[in-house]
């Protein structure tokens, strides 16, 4: 079956992200691989051919992307890509350890390793009737889509279902047959999502994505049993951390990393955030490294993707500093409150309207004193947009109700700023220095917002 949809990425999230339209159906697989499809010769097309192996019943989705036709056509309607979808039925003599072969060598992503038509020629048998012929197409024939105009997110996709009864068939073996049948050099993006295990996404194929998540770790703080607790959020608003990276492990896999007093604790992100929340844009997750107790004064520094695997909108917000002791008590307090106050910029983000609001928290065990609400020189919360100078906050401007004259204690600034485009937003608080605090490191906050 072959329809049309707009938007690449909206096909790439509505199929991979978990819980979409699937209930407790399990997942699929999806693979994104960058392609670059040679010109034809004397009218043989280049082929490619993914392998793709099939685990249960399920959607095959395909759909691609081309992002540059070599010399640019000047029929902006042309489409000299063919993609054609079959079973392993197509192919003779391929006996179960030839396939086998063949899919590891497709699932190991190294361009060079790309498998061409020419490599299993001897194994395709008329393959010519998959191409528009009128009479029946075979069993093994699934579908097939013209594409490689160059349109604005404009792309076919094939879509087939596979049954328990075809399952067993095919031995869930299928293929994409991938031509190209002009003198063009085509490049770009295909994708695949299939009821299989194993996701792919290469390294050109992420940078061609339209939309790219941005994780922040905008919270690091104690539980009650002095566990140490990260809050980790995808700031964009359209893409999510890929299937495709989310699933890879060792080396490659995307971790959350807390350092405390010089040592490393540290866990991959399918296992710190197992709903898959951060593949959804504007999401978020908590994570407790339990077997992290803090119960003295402590800096600690947590970092998500610290190998910068992830391809992100911001590199900038991926770490967060902050100085932990025991946790605040809840009792309330007979007389006045000890110890110094800790002012951290706790939160900046936008309202539901799209404009920007600052939260400042006082996570120390004192109080700020209830003077520096007054006179002319009193502490303020400086706002820059984009590096420049934007506002001066007075902490009675901020603060009217004096929430942070006490531990815990928090005020919600609303700039009554609209975003209009992506925009960089540091806050100081106290950037003056006029309190006397516990901690004096924690006061800036940059963040990178997107209306």
């Amino acid at each position: 079956m072959k329809t049309k949809i707009w938007g690449f990425v909206l096909a790439v999230m509505l199929v991979s992200l978990p819980g979409v339209g699937m209930g407790a159906v399990k997942e699929n697989a999806v693979q994104q691989k960058y392609f670059e499809l040679y010109p034809a010769q004397n009218k043989d097309p280049y082929t490619i051919y993914y392998p793709i192996e099939l685990t249960r019943p399920g959607m095959i989705t395909v759909s691609v992307k081309s992002t540059k036709l070599n010399p640019e056509p000047t029929n902006n309607k042309y489409e000299p890509l063919r993609a054609i979808l079959v079973d392993s039925r197509a192919f003779k003599n391929v006996q179960p350890s030839q396939w086998q072969q063949w899919i590891n060598k497709a699932n190991e992503f190294n361009p060079l390793e790309y498998i061409a038509g020419d490599e299993i020629r001897r194994w395709v048998r008329g393959v010519k009737r998959l191409f528009g012929k009128k009479e029946k197409k075979p069993g093994y024939y699934h579908g097939q889509m013209a594409c490689g105009r160059v349109r604005d997110g404009y792309t076919d996709i094939i879509q087939h279902a596979v049954d328990a009864p075809e399952l067993q068939k095919s031995g869930g073996h299928y293929v994409l047959i991938f031509r190209n049948l002009s003198s063009f050099t085509a490049n770009g993006v295909i994708y695949i999502s299939y009821p299989g295990e194993r996701s792919e996404l290469d390294p050109e194929a992420e940078r061609l994505l339209e939309c790219h998540p941005d994780l922040a770790v905008t919270d690091v703080r104690l539980n009650n049993a002095k566990q140490l607790t990260v809050k980790v959020v995808n700031r964009a608003g359209c893409g999510g951390v890929p299937i495709g990276r989310w699933v890879k492990g060792g080396p490659d896999a995307i971790t959350l990393i807390a350092k405390v007093n010089g040592r490393s604790y540290g866990v991959t992100l399918p296992a710190a955030d197992p709903n898959g929340n951060l593949r959804r844009p504007k999401s978020s997750m908590e994570y407790v490294f339990d077997k992290v107790k803090i119960t003295k004064s402590t800096d600690v520094t947590v970092t998500v993707d610290a190998s910068n695997k992830l391809i992100e909108t911001s590199e900038t917000n991926n770490s967060k500093t902050v100085k932990l002791g025991p946790p605040q008590v809840t009792l309330i307090p007979t007389g006045p409150v000890s110890g110094t106050p800790d002012l951290t910029v706790s939160s900046i983000y936008l309202d539901q309207a799209g404009k920007v609001m600052v939260e400042v928290s006082n996570r120390g065990m004192g109080g700020v004193d209830a003077a520096m609400w007054n006179g002319s020189s009193q502490p303020y919360l400086n706002l820059k947009l984009n590096g420049n100078g934007w506002a001066n906050i007075t902490l009675a401007g901020l603060d009217k109700n004096r929430n942070l004259s006490r531990p815990g204690g928090k005020a919600v600034y609303a700039t009554g700023y609209r975003l209009q485009q992506n925009a960089t937003v540091t806050a100081t608080i106290d950037a003056s220095n006029k309190i006397h605090e516990g901690n004096e490191n924690n006061n800036v906050t940059e963040v990178l917002l997107q209306p």
